[in-house]
């Protein structure tokens, strides 16, 4: 897989590794960070993310025209410089104005339109490498490694952004919403890692990057017919409208997906599930996948004892915390956008091998029929979470239950900050932002069991911390009675134990046996108030429907089917294009990818806009049908699309 491969593809993948992970690291919050910042309703929100998502995919047909023009190199490194200015305004926390929204739509412009120069040349560059007849039979193989570079970046990012996004909050006092900032800032660091690998490594893909060729070097064939040039067009265009619909679907990973595992995954995993949510153990199961097939692929003895004991170690750290699994933990929503770069990192020696022996008994399915099969594993990938999303609410009865627990949540940090007018005023001022918010009854609903909450927290209105050390003290005391009210008012067994992971979470921060007794003495009194209290518990008069949930494996596993598509449609897709288009015509071509794929990005839209009042099954039955209907039009034009690539 990775023998006999040109210097370059090393270089160039590793620098689209850097821009890769800052980019993803953005977008694994991007959607939820829309809602909740700004108080955009998911239509309104997915409309901007698809808008974004569009002009990322869009701006390279501009980007490729100017490198045919002035040289796909000066193109990269003005990309990667206009993307750093983008990621820095986007990092600076500006709250949920209309200057704020104006500065963050800036940001997006210049992050789009660097990305179109970087993005499709650099992928341009990749293919000019593999015309030389030395490596041309490497072209598919390569591509495959590419997009498997773009995936090591994007398996980290979801992690980083959570991480960075959690620290802000809980070490640097941010809310939530300006937490964001950090995890977008996290790009600026990304770049200069990508730059730097570009600029270092430049001379083993220099030959690549002008758009004039120096005398003596190897020329891809270039006089083709006007009609050969028509015909290769033509079949590229065909495939062009086949992938609209696929990432249409595909993307709704950082969408309509999004959304789901926010509002209707278990919170909370345990037992082995829980192995599936640390980064590392992906990590681990990827080196053990390729040192198997180190082994298996090594020519000497030495490889292959090493590559054995790397692949053992691998387990052994996975069956190691296998064994030390305790308790359960929160699962925070953008964690799930992980498992699709996992599985392409760990599938595509996998797919490579499986296609490596079909090619060698002359049955590999060219490039365009494995777009078509893409196209059916993709609708069998969503048939999946239609099926596992039976019976579940529709999104706004679902966000009636999600208003109760914000209101709950405020109607405890008001109790408790009571004497503490700084902290009462920031609370308070959340509150409002959060009121803003809410749409239809959902104001309604968060008043009024916001204000009942506060009579049920009435024991504990005037305890105020007295005879306390010091500043560390009384904050510890104030948590441990925020988490004694939170899990008073709480009503439903899964928010129950989701409160009860953050205070576990909470205890493990504390450094000392002392502060964990000040806690412990705290959360006890507060607890014991409440339930003693002479005032029954009362229940708000608004009907709110129970909450509904799936487990999380339903997700994971479309995930994994969603994966096997993209392996079989995105990187033959690229490879194709790289392929089939004229030489004179390849930076156009490229760019014509990226259009298809910005018009698809454009459309993910549709996701945000039917979430809402229709049942789940439905949403996900349309992203069926595009893809069968895609699937059947690649079927009926194969000849024609198979004749383009001889």
């Amino acid at each position: 897989m990775f023998n006999n491969q040109p210097k370059g593809l090393f270089a160039l993948a590793l620098a689209n590794t850097g821009e890769r992970f800052g980019y993803y690291t953005m977008l694994a919050v991007f959607a939820l960070f829309l809602r909740e910042n700004f108080g955009l309703d998911a239509g309104v929100a997915g409309a901007i993310y698809s808008t974004f998502l569009g002009l990322v995919y869009l701006m390279p047909l501009i980007g490729g025209i100017m490198a045919d023009k002035f040289g796909f190199g000066k193109m990269v490194t003005i990309g990667i410089s206009i993307m750093f200015l983008g990621y820095l305004l986007l990092s600076f926390p500006l709250g949920g104005d209309t200057v704020a929204m104006v500065v963050m739509l800036a940001a997006l412009i210049l992050i789009s339109l660097g990305t179109g120069l970087f993005k499709g040349n650099l992928q341009v560059m990749v293919g000019n490498l593999y015309d030389d007849p030395k490596y041309a039979d490497k072209r598919d193989a390569a591509f495959s490694i590419f997009y498997m570079a773009i995936n090591i970046g994007a398996l980290f990012a979801p992690t980083a952004a959570v991480e960075i996004k959690d620290w802000a909050e809980n070490n640097l006092g941010y809310s939530s919403n300006d937490a964001y900032h950090f995890s977008f800032a996290v790009a600026c660091a990304a770049l200069v890692l990508s730059i730097a690998i570009y600029y270092v490594f430049r001379p083993t893909f220099r030959h690549v990057e002008g758009g004039v060729r120096k005398v003596g070097d190897t020329k891809v064939e270039n006089n083709l017919t006007p009609q050969e040039t028509k015909s290769r067009v033509i079949a590229l265009c065909l495939v062009f409208a086949v992938v609209i619909f696929f990432w249409m679907a595909f993307h709704q990973n950082g969408l309509a997906l999004t959304f789901f595992a926010n509002e209707f995954t278990f919170p909370i995993s345990e037992g082995i599930q829980s192995l599936s949510f640390n980064v590392w153990n992906l990590v681990a199961i990827i080196v053990a996948v390729y040192a198997t097939f180190s082994v298996f692929q090594s020519k000497k003895a030495k490889g292959k004892l090493i590559s054995g004991v790397i692949g053992s170690a691998a387990l052994a750290f996975i069956v190691y915390n296998a064994n030390h699994i305790s308790g359960s933990e929160n699962i925070s929503a953008p964690i799930f956008q992980q498992f699709n770069p996992f599985y392409v990192v760990a599938l595509t020696p996998v797919s490579m091998a499986i296609f490596g022996v079909l090619a060698k008994k002359g049955k590999e399915p060219s490039a365009p029929r494995k777009i078509a099969y893409g196209m059916l594993v993709a609708a069998a990938g969503f048939a999946i979470l239609a099926f596992g999303s039976n019976g579940l609410n529709t999104p706004d009865v679902q966000a009636e239950y999600l208003t109760k627990v914000k209101a709950e949540s405020f109607a405890a940090q008001c109790v408790v900050y009571a004497n503490d007018s700084t902290a009462l005023a920031k609370i308070n001022e959340k509150k409002a932002e959060e009121i803003k918010k809410l749409k239809g009854n959902r104001e309604t609903i968060f008043n009024e069991v916001y204000n009942i909450s506060q009579t049920n927290l009435s024991a504990i209105a005037n305890d105020i911390t007295k005879s306390v050390e010091s500043e560390e003290s009384i904050k510890i005391i104030n948590n441990a009675k925020l988490y004694a009210a939170k899990l008073y008012l709480s009503s439903d067994s899964i928010n129950t134990r989701f409160i009860e992971n953050e205070k576990l979470a909470y205890i493990g921060t504390l450094k000392t046996d002392k502060d964990k007794n000040i806690f412990d003495k705290a959360y006890d009194s507060t607890f014991k108030t409440l339930n003693s209290s002479a005032t029954a518990k009362i229940e708000p008069k608004v009907t709110i429907e129970d909450p509904t949930f799936c487990s999380a494996n339903w997700l994971i596993f479309t995930y994994l089917i969603l994966t096997f598509a993209e392996l079989l449609l995105s990187p033959m897709g690229i490879s194709f294009v790289s392929k089939v288009a004229p030489p004179k015509l390849k930076g156009m071509m490229m760019g014509g990818w990226f259009v298809a794929t910005a018009i698809g990005n454009w459309l993910v839209m549709v996701g945000g806009f039917l979430w809402g009042n229709i049942p789940l099954w439905i949403v996900w039955s349309v992203f069926i049908a595009l893809c069968l209907i895609s699937a059947l039009f690649m079927f009926a034009m194969m000849k024609r699309l198979e004749s383009a690539t001889k």
